[in-house]
Parts: structure tokens; sequence; C-alpha cells
């Protein structure tokens, strides 16, 4: 029960990141190197930012995350996702977040799907199985939600994204008609050259504050990935670093809230010849 306490004490102090009721937690570690700017980039977590990015995969991929919110177990998060091209149909995947311990935990199962129109276009769409349970025989809720959003190429190299995610508002108990938040982004990305990428969002959660988040990511050599980025509300900095050995990715993140501390992030994505 201390840990409990402990919990929810964390979600008092911090209710704009630690939300109770199945917020929509990020994953991927390049991501969380640039604050999480990512609703315009394409690659295997995008079944977290933005399903549109989905489409620009030509292989199959798979990757696992963990987030370690604020150095404590009971605050991590842990995913898993996976990406399989179709030839002419386009990009299935799927995505598995839990978040939170055994006293209380949050668990999200999405399958999507994504698909390009044209060179210009990508859309992607996911349906999600979404889960709260706290233990002590306190019971669990869940409900069915979903999200999608596009990317369009708008110049060379400049690329806009959008997502939106639950937006019915789906009712996870009828209790105070708690129901869980609606959230929407919108971003830029431009790609100066091979070597240097730019992103910058605003996100909305209906219920609170708009959020805007800017990442920067360098590529000195075709191997590394160096990456930074900032958020507001609250204020957060963050910086990670990736490497490609072969076909697997490895990405590392760190990023600092000023009051909670620090937040270590990794992820590893395989993608298959």
């Amino acid at each position: 029960m201390k840990k409990f306490i402990l919990f929810l004490g964390l979600i008092s102090v911090s209710a704009n990141i630690v939300l109770a009721g199945n917020d929509n937690y990020p994953s991927g570690g390049a991501a969380a190197g640039m604050s999480n700017a990512a609703v315009t980039i394409q690659n295997l977590w995008s079944v977290s930012h933005n399903q549109a990015g989905l489409a620009g995969l030509d292989k199959i991929a798979a990757g696992v995350f963990y987030d370690r919110r604020f150095n404590l177990e009971e605050t991590s998060v842990k995913s898993f996702a996976f990406a399989i091209p179709v030839k002419k149909l386009g990009v299935f995947g799927g995505h598995l977040n839990m978040f939170g311990f055994s006293l209380y935990n949050e668990k999200k199962a999405g399958i999507s799907y994504a698909r390009k129109f044209g060179e210009i276009v990508s859309v992607g769409v996911q349906l999600d199985y979404l889960s709260a349970t706290i233990g002590e025989d306190y019971g669990s809720n869940n409900a069915i939600a979903v999200e999608g959003g596009l990317q369009v190429q708008l110049l060379e190299g400049l690329t806009a994204g959008a997502h939106i995610f639950n937006p019915t508002q789906a009712r996870l108990a009828e209790y105070d008609d708690e129901r869980i938040p609606t959230i929407m982004k919108f971003g830029l990305g431009y790609k100066f050259s091979s070597k240097f990428l730019a992103s910058v969002e605003s996100e909305k959660d209906i219920d609170n504050d708009a959020m805007f988040k800017a990442g920067l990511e360098y590529r000195p050599v075709e191997q590394i990935f160096i990456r930074g980025g900032i958020s507001t509300n609250p204020v957060m900095n963050s910086f990670g670093a990736g490497f490609l050995i072969k076909n697997l990715q490895i990405d590392i993140a760190a990023s600092m809230h000023q009051s909670l501390g620090w937040s270590p992030q990794m992820s590893l994505t395989y993608t298959f010849d």
C-alpha cells in the first residue's frame, strides 16, 4: 500500500505527466530523445505517435521500449511494437503499452494500418483496447478507442503531420462519467540534409493546456544519431543517442523534470531483411 500511496502522490504533483485513466503514453527511444516531437517522423514507433508514419516502412520491423519514469519502477512504461508492409495494400502494425505496477496499471493494445496515397500523403488509423486496473480487489475497467493521423509532404524536406487520439472520448467508467482524454497533435518536420532533422509540435489534451515540443537529430555518420529536445507544460529537457548495428538500432535517451527528476528510456528496434 505504501507504493500505491507514493504513486498517487506522483499523480497529484504532476498531473500533466502521470494521468490516471489511460493517458496516451509515448514509446520509442529516438522520439524520447527529441522530447517526443515525432508526429512527422516515419519509423516503427509511429504506432505510438502518428500511425501515418508507418506508411514509410518497406521492411518488417519489431521493437521493445522501456521508460523508467522519474527513475521509479512503479511509474515505468513498457512497450512492444511490430510492423508488416504488404505490397500494394499498405503497412499493418501492432502496439502493446503497459504502465504502472501491481497496485495500479494501465494497458493499451492496438492494431494499426497505414497507407501512402501517391508520393505526398500518408494516412494511418489504429483501433485500441484500453484497460485500467487497481489492485487489492478494487477491480478494473476497459474501453475501446480509435486514433489516427496523416502526414503531408509540403515541400522537399518539409513535412506536416497531424494526429488525434480518442476523438469520441470513450468512457472508462460510469462513476462520475470518467472518460479517456482526447489528445490532438500537429507538427512540422524539416530535413535539412541526410544528417540533420528538426521537428516542432503542439499537443493539446482537451482537458489541459497545450504543450509545445521541439527536437533535433544529427547524424554525423551512418551508424550514429545524436538527439536533443525541449517541451513545455511542464518544462522538460531531453537528450539521447542512437546506434545502428546492421539490422539492429539501439536508441537511448533521458529527460529531466525540474521537480520529479530523471527519466531514462531505451528502445531496441530490429528490421528484417
